[in-house]
Order: structure tokens, then sequence, then C-alpha cells
């Protein structure tokens, strides 16, 4: 009789890195899609508009976003506007005749405690190989920005609306 036996390995990995990330904060009256288009040009970059918005549950409206996974440097670029404009009907008094509705523009923020923010620029990064000071100057060249800095992401109170990734 032939016994066979065979090693048994247990391969332990180490815990995954945790995924650091950078939140910039971006004041311009450009649109969405002609901010990604500045931003790809000055960074380099190529964000595209995911196909779905963002929809964040318990909060009305919907928030454009727009994506790039930069695997060669392992980094992830997220552009999500802080507004979206949803039309909301508001019943009026009702006539004999007519049922009378008015249909508003409500403007819902991602980050309401931000309210001044247009946009927010996510990058995470495994690696601290990143130059925030140089992506900032970047941005800072294109035309119709006001301005932009890193924010302090232990001061954001609701700051899981930007865990999407």
């Amino acid at each position: 009789m032939l016994y066979f036996y065979m090693a048994v390995r247990k391969i332990i990995f180490q815990e995954e890195e945790h995924l650091h990330y950078h939140l910039l904060a971006i004041h311009s009256v450009l649109t969405d899609y002609r901010l990604a288009f500045f931003l790809n040009k000055h960074l380099n970059i190529e964000l595209k508009r995911a196909f779905d918005d963002l929809d964040i549950s318990l909060q009305d409206g919907f928030y454009s976003f727009f994506q790039y996974e930069d695997e060669d440097n392992l980094l992830n670029w997220n552009l999500i506007s802080n507004s979206s404009y949803t039309n909301v009907k508001n019943e009026i008094k009702e006539s004999l005749l007519f049922k009378n509705t008015k249909v508003e523009l409500k403007k819902f923020k991602l980050i309401s405690e931000l309210s001044q923010v247009d946009f927010f620029l996510k990058i995470e990064y495994h690696t601290d190989q990143i130059n925030i000071n140089q992506i900032i100057k970047s941005i800072n060249e294109i035309p119709n920005i006001i301005s932009v800095y890193t924010l302090n992401l232990k001061n954001i109170k609701n700051k899981e609306n930007l865990n999407f990734s």
C-alpha cells in the first residue's frame, strides 16, 4: 500500500494596507464635464463620467461622478459634484376643476457643511509618492478655477458620503 503525503502550506497575508486619500475642495464656475476635461489636460489623467451618478442613501439628489484608475501609479481619481438639482413638485391649494402643482428646482448638497465647495477631487493612494502641492498648483492654472485647497478629513462630519469606491 502506497501512501502519498501532501505538504500543506498556510499562507498568511498581511492585512491589506489601509487606503489613504487626499480630498481637495474646488471652487469653480465650470460645469462638471468641462472641469473633468481641464483636469485631464492639466494633470495628464483620464477622468471619465461614471455610468451612474452618485446616489447617497437617505439623501435626495444625484451627484455627478467622474473616475479614473491609474494602475501605473496606484492612484484612484474621483471628481464629485457637491451639488445636485432636483425637480420637486409642491401641491398648491386645489380648485374645483384643477389640481394645481408647482414644480421647483431644489438644490441639495453632498456635504452640507461645505456648502460653498463646488466639487471634490478625491485622490486615493497606496504609497506616499504623491505630490499634492504640485497637483494643487496644476489645478490652479486652469481657467475659471477660483480656488483649490486640501480639506482636513478630521473636520468633516459626514465624510462617509465620500466612501464609494
